[in-house]
């Protein structure tokens, strides 16, 4: 049984236990970040804790610990529980409450810390990429939580069953705008006439740290600035190369939106690159 750690100890996985009156379990009351480990190496890890902290910030839930305990811990979690290629999350909600909406400043963040074994996507979905369609009016970009990994993936959870109920594998979503913002777990990336754009942060599109990395690979391998604008839907349709972007599965190849093949139908030759230079500097 895996070991992770629950608000100072370790403890199985299994008994890793809150509070009925936890935020988190009534409310979705805290937020999150996933990361994975490779080798034992852990792709961006200061990055994600900072995401973490700037969010907590952001929606006034105290921090349960210092930077250098989160790191502490979770290496620590890799070594107990014996694993090199790992699936982490580390988990804060605002903690236990009286039960009601109001917030109470006595209130102590509930800190959840678990590692396990990381398991890739199917080959073939790097090989062949996947089907993608449009969820309209899927993210309002001046919510207070657009942006962050908050504990409420209702809605992102619900347009995905949407999709796959379609036959597709996953959505993009549009903001309120129309305009693109990102996946329900990802961001997303657009080639057309060899230049590279993604949704700008005004889209309510999370600042991933993949989205981040694939940035500076560009400037660095292809002599390409990233260009951050509004994409219309009608780009994704004339677009030579889509591709999804996140921590654990890296690139995902988009070849299909609503049904409509995207350049030549296949994982382009940029994309294919990207995620070559990605998994190499990712080592």
């Amino acid at each position: 049984m895996s070991t992770a750690y629950l608000n100072g100890k370790l403890v199985p996985l299994n008994k890793a236990k809150i509070s009925v009156l936890d935020r988190g379990f009534l409310y979705g009351d805290g937020a999150f970040e996933t990361m994975r480990a490779r080798e034992g190496e852990i792709f961006k890890l200061e990055k994600h804790i900072e995401r973490l902290y700037r969010a907590l910030g952001e929606l006034s839930i105290r921090i349960p610990a210092k930077k250098k305990k989160i790191r502490n811990i979770i290496y620590s979690l890799l070594k107990k529980n014996k694993l090199k290629n790992a699936y982490i999350k580390v988990i804060v909600t605002r903690g236990e409450t009286s039960g009601l909406l109001g917030l109470s400043k006595k209130m102590r963040p509930t800190l959840a810390i678990y590692v396990l074994p990381y398991k890739p996507l199917p080959s073939i979905v790097y090989k062949k990429g996947i089907k993608a369609c449009i969820a309209k009016n899927a993210l309002n970009e001046r919510s207070k939580i657009a942006g962050k990994k908050t504990l409420n993936y209702l809605s992102n959870i619900l347009y995905r069953a949407a999709a796959k109920k379609k036959g597709f594998d996953d959505c993009v979503l549009l903001d309120s705008r129309g305009f693109v913002s990102e996946g329900t777990s990802s961001n997303i990336f657009v080639i057309k006439k060899g230049k590279l754009y993604t949704p700008g942060l005004k889209s309510g599109c999370l600042p991933g740290t993949t989205r981040q990395e694939v940035a500076r690979l560009a400037d660095k391998y292809f002599e390409k600035k990233v260009i951050e604008t509004n994409i219309a839907v009608k780009m994704l349709y004339t677009a030579d190369e889509i591709f999804f972007t996140n921590s654990l599965a890296e690139i995902i190849p988009v070849i299909k939106i609503d049904n409509i093949r995207i350049g030549k139908g296949r994982p382009g030759r940029t994309t294919i690159m990207i995620h070559e230079f990605l998994k190499k500097e990712g080592k």
